[in-house]
This record gives C-alpha cells, structure tokens and sequence, in this order.
C-alpha cells in the first residue's frame, strides 16, 4: 500500500506535468512573428532565356505561428527581433488550411501580377515583347465569420456583368468588395453558385486572377511553385524578372532584396513582418532593400536601431522607383 509520503510526490508530478503540457499547447490569440531567410527570386518565375547579371535578386521571408502557445509566447517575448501581436476577432474563426490556402490563393496572384508588369515595363522599350491576358476573376482570400463565403471562392460576375468587363486591367488589385445588394456568380468546387452582398458581414476580401496565353508570350518564361507563400515577394520577382529580359545588367554584383506586393499595374504593396525583414536582410548582408512606403516608418526605425550594417534602405511606392535607384548604380 502507497504511503502518504510516496502519494504526495506523485500527485506534484502529476501537477507539474499537468502545467507544462498546458503551456506547451494551449494555443492562444496571438501570433508570433521571427526572423527568416532568403530565396532567390526566380526561383518562382523566370524568363526561358535570360540576361546574365552579376549580381542577385533575393526575397526575403520570416516564420510566423498563428494562434501561438503559452510557452512559445513566454520564450519570445524576450528577444528584440520578434513581434507578437493579437489576432483580430475578426479573424480567429480560420482554420490552419484556411491560412495556408490563403497564402496560396495570394501567391499564385502575385505571380501572375509579376509578370504582368515586368511585361508591360519593358514592352515601353522593346517592341518584340508580347503579353497577352486578361481578368479572369476575383478570389476570396477573407471572410467575415458567419458569412456564407468560402476562401477559394471565384468570382466571375458581378450584377450580370463579367469582371473582365466590369475593372480597368489598370487599376484592377488585391481589396474589398463591398458592393452592397450586389449579386455575385460564383465558381466553388467546380459548381456556379450565385451569392449576394446584404450586409458588411458579407464584405470579402479578393484577389485578381489572370489568364495569361503562355503560348503567345515572348520571351516565354519558367514557372516553378517556390517554397513561401503569401503576395509579398512580389516587387523582387518583378525586378528580377525584368533584369533577366532586358541587356543591361541592373544587379550591377549587388545583392539586391527587399518586399512588397505587387500589382498588375506596378504599384507596391504593404506587407507583413517588416521588422523581422529588415533584421534578416542585414544578417544576411544584403546590399539593397527595397521597402514599400506604407512599411517604411516601421523598417526604418528598426534599421536605425542596428549598428555595423552596411545596407541601404529605400522607400518604393513603385516598381519605377526602385529601377531609378538601379540604374543610378549601373
């Protein structure tokens, strides 16, 4: 028979065991964002022939952890260069697959993004270029909890009218939908449904998706799925993308990187994660970084607060901004 003395030793290990497995994953509303690395940025999409350059183009990704757990967020609160921030009740309801089939549905928009301005950049300045597409449809990528939307949901109409038809290819990019009493068709798992916008809990998120005649277009490109998701390394894969076309060397031996998404039209995007992105570029002694203007107040205080660096920071609102900083170093 178990004595008291050989009882009460079991019960605190049971306890302590008891508490540490809570910690350990229990998650919370919170998520916790920490230094990443670099990719190459076509190794996503490339031209079939490029240009040689002597330098590199990287973009640059951190980790995350959505709905982190006790422990995890008790370990990193004490190092400088993470962030942990609360998740929006307004975003809790999503699942894991949801998260990652958003940060594809982004990705793959983005792609189509890059080459649609590379292309249409340096077509101003070479006549045998050729691009031809046009706007397929809208994805959602968010949407309110209790709404009947669905991520992955594409959309093709709008009040009857097709969405090629109805956005400027132009000024067409990422954003909400809030077309109240709008009537939407939609395509979800292969069937046509038609839904409609009643009420804000029915505002969505979307992307634009692209079809692009890949047979028709010179130079033809390389497209491989890459090891990241998300929209951000779209300003990189555009600039490298368009230094693999054109016959100067833009790189210049520098080791180029930076974020941003990407529009169709050129424009860039803000992102995530600036303050992990900027201490991983200088940890891995990139040259250039390029940072989108609604980023910057936050890069450029965290650069600020890092001694020996040797990288120069620039503010972009545009693909053209970061060619002028290029082609001054050429």
């Amino acid at each position: 028979m178990l004595k008291l003395r050989h009882i009460i030793p079991i019960i605190i290990a049971i306890i302590i065991n008891f508490i540490i497995l809570f910690f350990t994953t229990y998650r919370s509303n919170y998520e916790i964002t920490l230094i990443g690395g670099l990719n190459e940025a076509s190794d996503v999409v490339e031209v079939d022939k490029k240009s040689s350059n002597s330098g590199t183009y990287e973009t640059v990704y951190v980790v995350s952890f959505s709905h982190s757990t006790l422990f995890q967020n008790f370990i990193c609160k004490y190092l400088n260069s993470t962030t942990i921030e609360e998740i929006s009740i307004n975003s809790r309801h999503f699942s894991d697959y949801e998260n990652y089939k958003m940060g594809e549905i982004e990705h793959n928009s983005s792609v189509m993004n890059t080459i649609i301005s590379a292309y249409n950049i340096v077509s101003n300045y070479d006549d045998s270029i050729n691009l031809d597409y046009y706007l397929e449809s809208l994805v959602v990528t968010y949407y309110y909890l209790d709404s009947d939307y669905k991520i992955g949901d594409q959309i093709i109409e709008v009040n009857d009218v097709a969405v090629k038809d109805l956005y400027s290819l132009n000024d067409i990019d990422s954003g909400w939908l809030k077309e109240d009493n709008a009537k939407l068709k939609i395509i979800r798992d292969g069937k046509i449904i038609y839904k409609y916008i009643n009420s804000t809990n029915d505002y969505i998120y979307v992307y634009p998706y692209f079809n692009i005649n890949y047979d028709t277009l010179n130079p033809s490109v390389n497209i491989r799925r890459g090891t990241t998701n998300g929209p951000s390394g779209g300003l990189l894969r555009s600039l490298s993308l368009i230094d693999d076309i054109i016959d100067i060397d833009l790189s210049n031996g520098l080791k180029i990187s930076g974020t941003g998404t990407i529009s169709s039209n050129g424009k860039v995007g803000a992102i995530g994660g600036i303050k992990q992105k900027i201490y991983t570029a200088i940890l891995k002694d990139v040259d250039i970084f390029f940072c989108p203007s609604s980023n910057y107040k936050e890069a450029l205080e965290t650069y600020n607060s890092i001694n020996n660096k040797k990288m120069e920071l620039y503010e972009v609102n545009n693909i053209e901004d970061c060619l002028k900083v290029l082609y001054e170093k050429v």
